[in-house]
């Protein structure tokens, strides 16, 4: 039995531990810091969240799902995309505090991202994924894997996974 989400929730966990670190400088006192180091918090959001999970959930997952026949009874994936929109928003957002050093605008903006993106993810863990589970065909299923392996060896999902990884532990003994 294939299961198409296990990877996704995976990358979830990193994209919280981000969040919960983001919430700590957005909470400290130290502004110059934090809009130093917001240029890496975004990297992380447009390289890994965006274009290295999106492509799978968006380019493959959610096009399954949105097949006819797939989700007879409610499909949740346009919400799913309007939230990938919404947090784009945030972080152009973001990207425009830091070239003005608006701290503020900044941190209000680092901290509805990180809402949004805890709220999105425990709809896409515990109401999307099982749905995407129980209702794809073993053959869809290996289809989307088949498909999810091109996108890590095109995109080098283990050294994209190791270097952000690495970007977390300087960030966060940046912070301490």
């Amino acid at each position: 039995m294939i299961e198409v989400s296990s990877r996704l929730m995976q990358e979830h966990q990193l994209i919280l531990k981000y969040i919960d670190l983001l919430y700590r400088y957005v909470d400290s006192d130290k502004n110059n810091l934090f809009l130093e180091k917001a240029p890496l918090f975004v990297q992380f959001i447009k390289e890994f969240a965006d274009k290295y999970h999106h492509a799978k959930e968006e380019n493959i997952l959610f096009k399954a799902l949105e097949e006819p026949g797939v989700l007879t009874h409610c499909n949740p994936v346009g919400q799913m995309l309007h939230e990938h929109d919404l947090g784009r928003q945030f972080v152009t957002s973001m990207i425009e505090a830091c070239d003005k050093s608006d701290i503020h605008s900044l941190k209000e903006n680092a901290k509805n991202y990180g809402l949004l993106l805890r709220d999105h993810i425990f709809k896409e863990d515990k109401i999307l994924y099982p749905m995407a589970e129980t209702n794809l065909s073993e053959e869809a299923k290996l289809a989307i894997a088949v498909e999810y392996q091109k996108v890590e060896d095109e995109l080098d999902g283990d050294k994209i996974y190791k270097n952000f990884k690495t970007l977390y532990d300087e960030l966060e003994l940046a912070i301490n």
